[in-house]
């Protein structure tokens, strides 16, 4: 199966995965607590993370543990020609929502994120495999910026029955180090 179609797939697929709320708040608050005692926070001190919309693994959560907990959290911000910077927040009343309707924070220089030692990235995708790779909205914002700060340690959250033996993936992609999910953690590479 072909990048497009199998992401429409997975899309769907996703969508229908849960037929109450509480059941997705259910396996969110599993992969939240797998996150939480994975040992991915050991040592790091920059966590940059999407902020979960519609029927993605809920990382509002995540967010508001690690700001509580002292974390320094990023946020990013897509631009035009597929760049994407990431931001600090100290909460997530700074965060507005976009023209795509995806709650992100205003861009500040003094808040811009430039150095990634230590750093930690949860990584959004529609679906993984057992190798790490995703398949992602078709952006390639995450792809880019991951290629040029491989120092990151990734991470992707991602519902148990999305996670593939194998899904489609180029040269470009660039795979994630773990997988969390409501059954636990995946160490793909690290």
């Amino acid at each position: 199966m072909d990048k497009v179609s199998f992401r429409r797939a997975a899309k769907e697929k996703r969508s229908l995965l849960f037929d109450t709320s509480e059941k997705k708040a259910a396996a969110d608050n599993s992969i939240f607590e797998s996150f939480m005692s994975s040992g991915l926070l050991d040592n790091v001190s920059l966590v940059l993370t999407y902020v979960s919309f519609r029927d993605e693994a809920d990382t509002l959560h995540i967010i508001d543990r690690l700001l509580s907990d002292g974390f320094e959290v990023g946020v990013p911000v897509c631009g035009k020609q597929g760049s994407m910077d990431f931001y600090l927040i100290k909460s997530r009343d700074e965060l507005i929502i976009s023209a795509m309707g995806i709650s992100e924070p205003q861009k500040n220089e003094k808040k811009l994120i430039t150095r990634f030692d230590s750093t930690l990235c949860i990584v959004p995708g529609m679906a993984f495999d057992r190798s790490g790779n995703r398949t992602g909205y078709g952006g390639g914002y995450y792809d880019r910026f991951l290629a040029a700060h491989t120092e990151i340690t990734t991470a992707g959250l991602c519902y148990h029955s999305l996670l593939y033996d194998s899904v489609p993936s180029e040269q470009h992609d660039m795979s994630v180090d773990y997988i969390i999910t409501e059954k636990g953690l995946l160490k793909i590479h690290g």
